[in-house]
């Protein structure tokens, strides 16, 4: 607590010396009522100032009072984060007021602060007299319906306006209507986040007509609102139509086959969305096969979303017949769909015909023995994937070896993730071999693999070796101080790792003070996540502030005065790893 309170005052006097301090970052810095005044007195002052974060700083009506003021008398701040505080009803109404004099302030950020649908609507209607706040962010708030209504009147006269996130409300019906109403006429907004409200086929359907009318809406979310086939079939019949949407989101709604196929079809003469999410559906096997139909019509689709959809191995199948003649999709998400080796099987077909695939999601897919096998030879010959998550895919120790002989020989992969595929120490030492050799792969995820001293110890000889290797995910193993030993000789000789989770093993306070003693000499390594089983003890933290302190480099990352660590060296642990994650 003491150090938060400390960076505060150290930017506070920056302030007050008329310093040049463009972007202010008070964020998690728990300010409190207490503070706040001290905070924006400076801030009021100082004509250098163009953004502030006071994100997660315990603000409640009295803080934003004291924002608010600083807003009608600053004439240079372009965006203001407030989020995550609790300024509610009242703080709200004294930003709205705010806002109505201000004509500098670009972007506003509210979101979570516990804001009553009374004190949204003031919101709405101070930006009718605002023409130049352009990002509007209030969601994970209380509006309501009324708020959609006022927010609709705003709408119809504001033309500054660019995106607008009101996601994580109680918005209903009534309230999308009104919104939807209201933008068909619209020419400013570019991005409308609707998503976990309770919009329903009603909503769906008035923002499928404003979308027929509409030209400037480029992002839609409509994620987590209960829309169904209905809703699905009036979108659909716009899709075609309309010429400016580039991502569409209408993620974990009740959209089965029948819907999909409609949306589908519609994707083979749209010929301007390049994103879409149609994750947590029911679409199934047909909605998947209706979907690769599209694909392999469609020349403009870049990403598709379709996890936790359930469409087995038919539905991969399909997809992966489009993906060998799809010359433009980049990112595809097929996670948690109860493909199995037969459908890897498909995929990994397609990954030895395809040339544009970047990003494969096949997380959660029971793809057990065989399916690895398949992925695996194909990963061998391909030269364009560059991120591919296996993750809980119980993969084992005896199979992990045809993917590390991949890695060996694979020259474009730069992540992999292995989380949760039962790996231990038999697979991390394939792994091990495989990245002495390997000259492309950035980052390794093997959380929660049982991998334990030898396993850690194959691992960080290896680091040893390789010099490309940038992330290297362990946590939630059983990695004791042997396994420490051998992270501390690694982050000591290794100069291009700069993130190491190591949360939750039962590494011991010898094993950690000798991590960071290899971190005091090492230019390189910059984070060490942990908690839990393993605690830096103070002699530890110390140890790493003084490393800050002494050896700053030009090609470290870490380039924030020396100060700033000395700073910590009375933190306690944990919000030692916070503050240095955050640099």
């Amino acid at each position: 607590m003491a150090s938060r309170h400390e960076r505060v005052k150290v930017i506070i006097g920056k302030l007050k010396a008329g310093e040049h301090i463009p972007d202010v970052d008070l964020s998690g810095s728990l300010i409190g009522e207490t503070q706040i005044v001290d905070v924006v007195k400076p801030l009021k002052e100082n004509a250098h100032v163009r953004h502030v974060d006071l994100a997660s700083n315990g603000l409640h009506e009295f803080g934003a009072t004291q924002v608010a003021q600083m807003l009608k008398l600053s004439s240079m701040l372009r965006s203001l984060s407030l989020d995550d505080n609790s300024i509610k009803g009242t703080g709200a109404k004294e930003l709205a007021k705010a806002i109505e004099t201000n004509t500098n302030l670009h972007t506003l950020h509210l979101s979570c602060n516990r804001i009553d649908d009374m004190g949204c609507r003031r919101l709405a209607q101070a930006l009718r007299s605002n023409s130049s706040l352009q990002t509007f962010c209030l969601d994970r708030n209380n509006a309501a319906d009324e708020f959609g209504q006022e927010m609709g009147q705003t709408i119809q006269v504001n033309t500054s306006l660019r995106v607008l996130d009101l996601a994580e409300n109680d918005i209903k019906a009534a309230g999308a209507v009104a919104l939807a109403k209201a933008m068909a006429n619209n020419n400013s907004i570019t991005s409308l986040n609707l998503s976990r409200n309770s919009i329903g086929n009603q909503g769906a359907t008035e923002i499928a007509r404003m979308l027929q009318k509409n030209s400037s809406v480029q992002q839609l979310r409509m994620s987590w609102n209960t829309i169904s086939d209905a809703g699905a079939h009036e979108l659909a019949a716009v899709l075609p139509h309309n010429n400016t949407l580039k991502l569409f989101d209408i993620a974990d709604n009740r959209v089965s086959s029948v819907g999909a196929t409609e949306l589908a079809r519609s994707l083979q003469v749209n010929s301007a969305i390049t994103v879409l999410y149609l994750s947590g559906n029911g679409i199934a096997g047909p909605g998947a096969q209706e979907v690769a139909s599209a694909l392999q019509v469609n020349f403009t689709l870049e990403e598709l979303h379709l996890a936790w959809n359930c469409i087995v191995e038919h539905g991969a199948k399909a997809l992966a017949d489009a993906l060998c003649v799809n010359t433009t999709l980049t990112a595809l998400d097929m996670s948690a769909n109860g493909i199995g080796k037969e459908g890897a099987s498909h995929v990994a077909r397609a990954l030895t015909h395809n040339t544009t695939l970047k990003v494969l999601h096949l997380h959660g897919n029971v793809l057990k023995e065989e399916g690895p096998k398949h992925i695996a030879k194909a990963l061998q010959g391909n030269k364009v994937l560059e991120y591919l998550d296996l993750d809980g895919n119980e993969i084992g120790p005896s199979n992990i070896k045809d993917l590390a002989d991949a890695v060996r020989v694979n020259c474009s992969l730069q992540t992999l993730k292995l989380a949760r595929n039962k790996v231990n120490d038999v697979g991390a030492w394939e792994l091990a071999e495989a990245l002495k050799v390997n000259k492309t792969l950035t980052k390794l995820d093997l959380t929660r693999n049982s991998v334990e001293e030898a396993g850690a110890t194959e691992l960080n000889d290896a680091i040893c070796i390789n010099n490309t290797l940038r992330e290297l995910h362990l946590s939630y193993n059983r990695i004791k101080e042997t396994g420490a030993m051998a992270v501390a000789k690694a982050v000591w000789m290794n100069t291009t790792l700069h993130t190491l989770k190591l949360a939750d093993n039962e590494i011991s306070e010898a094993g950690a003070l000798k991590i960071a003693e290899a971190m005091a000499v090492s230019i390189s390594c910059q984070f060490v996540y942990r908690r839990k089983s393993f605690r830096f003890p103070s002699c530890c933290t110390q140890l790493v502030v003084n490393a800050f302190a002494e050896t700053e480099s030009p090609n470290s990352r870490r380039t924030r005065p020396s100060t700033r660590w000395t700073s910590l060296a009375t933190t306690s642990p944990r919000r030692w790893r916070t503050c240095w994650t955050t640099s």
